[in-house]
């Protein structure tokens, strides 16, 4: 198709209806979703205090998306001769924080089609009942899709959290043995990590789902099955019994000027 000829033929009253203003809202939805999460990359701190020193040194461990958290190796002598590299962190959430992620993008990339189909496209098509049966059946299947990824990655969130909490980490797991060795003592340093781009990208998350249950409803009512359902009813009335005498169709008698 011509594109002045898609200009000249677009609808963007489509924007003001509420399929449309939702799919709007969807799309930025989306982003603000998979980049929070995304983006929820921090780290933190605890100092390690050893009996031939004063002065503590201080372990620094970075963690990001996607989050193999066992992955995340910290590096420091641990009052230990040689320097050594141990894992501390316990979980792998890659699997809930990809999933969300892949939805959010996928959301975000449809959202687009959608509205371009919506302003420029739709008003083409000679018959769009296919297109609003489709446009139905994949937004029903995105509000699933966003509702379980969502509490995954909710779940996902709270073991993050748990694991990169420093006294779990210096009091579990691999460092918690460098940490009870006699000379040495670890504690928290004062630096935590930062949970904000998490907490917000669960918020948005199930903003998401509302968003795109809410508009099943709208996209129902584009289909043919909504409109059959709103078809007037003919009403039938039936034929005149036989023997009725000329002039009494529809259950009255004609004047004689009639008969």
């Amino acid at each position: 198709m011509d594109p002045a000829e898609m200009m000249t033929n677009s609808n963007m009253r489509v924007v003001k209806e509420p399929r449309g203003f939702l799919k709007l809202l969807q799309f930025i939805f989306a982003i603000f979703a998979f980049a929070t999460a995304s983006g929820g990359g921090s780290h933190f701190q605890f100092s390690v205090t050893c009996n031939s020193s004063s002065d503590p040194k201080m372990v620094d461990v970075y963690y990001s998306y996607p989050y193999r958290l066992e992955d995340v190796p910290v590096t420091s002598k641990f009052c230990e001769n040689a320097t050594q590299s141990v894992y501390p962190l316990v979980g792998n959430e890659n699997s809930s924080a990809e999933y969300f992620v892949t939805i959010g993008v996928f959301a975000f990339l449809y959202s687009l089609v959608a509205l371009t189909i919506y302003v420029f496209v739709e008003g083409q098509f000679g018959d769009k009942d296919l297109w609003s049966k489709a446009d139905l059946f994949i937004t029903t299947a995105f509000a699933i899709f966003w509702f379980t990824s969502s509490s995954a990655w909710a779940a996902a969130v709270a073991d993050i959290k748990w694991s990169t909490y420093a006294p779990n980490v210096y009091t579990h797991g691999s460092v918690s043995k460098l940490c009870s060795k006699p000379g040495a003592v670890c504690t928290d340093a004062g630096l935590n990590s930062s949970y904000a781009n998490l907490n917000v990208s669960i918020l948005f998350g199930f903003l998401n789902f509302i968003l795109w249950a809410g508009n099943i409803w709208f996209t129902y009512k584009e289909t043919p099955w909504h409109a059959q359902r709103n078809e007037p009813v003919e009403k039938k009335y039936p034929s005149p019994a036989l023997g009725t005498p000329t002039g009494m169709e529809g259950g009255t008698l004609s004047s004689p000027s009639q008969i």
